[in-house]
């Protein structure tokens, strides 16, 4: 679709509107840019996490899971994976719409900017419902290592006030850790190709 194209089609949708069809080229191509730089991440998250989902059912044989917690791990992977899949067919979904088309109207934009506000909103949930699943994991390979010297430590530590106390510690900053990191992605990823979208389209209104 040529600029010629999307002006009349802007202007066709904003009959009885306020918003006003971008007066340039360049208006657009600011726009078009991060739409395409924000694909281009969720393409490589999607490899990234299929590469990480992949690896996880390799981890029973390359951390030595004792065989009594290998069926329990695999159930719990299991309902990784069923997470995972109604999370990514969302994603795709998402994906697919963020084709050159979105810039053909103003609905479409706005569509846009709030289905990846949504979205990202959608990507944490997911992230930190697979946080339990993560600390069960890490629960079985503990107490289901081959080696038992995992076992012995805590085992150790319940006769030590302060030396719990310090694991519990390290296990709330852990998880403090990983929800600061996800919100830090989020934001340098998907966050700022968000924000270049609103600016253009508050020059929009601005222009009106």
């Amino acid at each position: 679709m040529n600029f010629d194209d999307i002006k009349s089609a802007w202007n066709n949708d904003n009959e009885g509107s306020n918003i006003v069809v971008p007066s340039s080229v360049d208006q657009l191509k600011t726009l078009q840019l991060p739409v395409e730089k924000l694909r281009k991440a969720m393409q490589m998250e999607f490899f990234v996490q299929l590469f990480s989902l992949i690896l996880i059912a390799f981890m029973p044989k390359i951390f030595s899971l004792n065989q009594v917690m290998v069926i329990p791990f695999y159930a719990v992977y299991l309902v990784i994976i069923a997470i995972s899949v109604q999370y990514y067919y969302k994603f795709r979904t998402f994906y697919k719409s963020l084709g050159t088309n979105t810039l053909s109207s103003k609905d479409n934009l706005y569509a846009l900017y709030y289905e990846a506000k949504l979205n990202i909103e959608m990507y944490k949930a997911y992230t930190y419902t697979l946080l339990p699943f993560a600390l069960i994991i890490g629960v079985m390979y503990t107490v289901g290592h081959k080696s038992g010297e995992i076992t012995r430590l805590l085992a150790k530590a319940a006769d030590h006030q302060g030396i719990a106390l310090g694991l519990a510690a390290s296990f709330v900053l852990l998880v403090l850790a990983i929800t600061a990191l996800t919100e830090e992605w989020i934001s340098q990823v998907y966050g700022k190709y968000l924000k270049q979208i609103g600016q253009v389209l508050e020059q929009f209104k601005e222009n009106a």
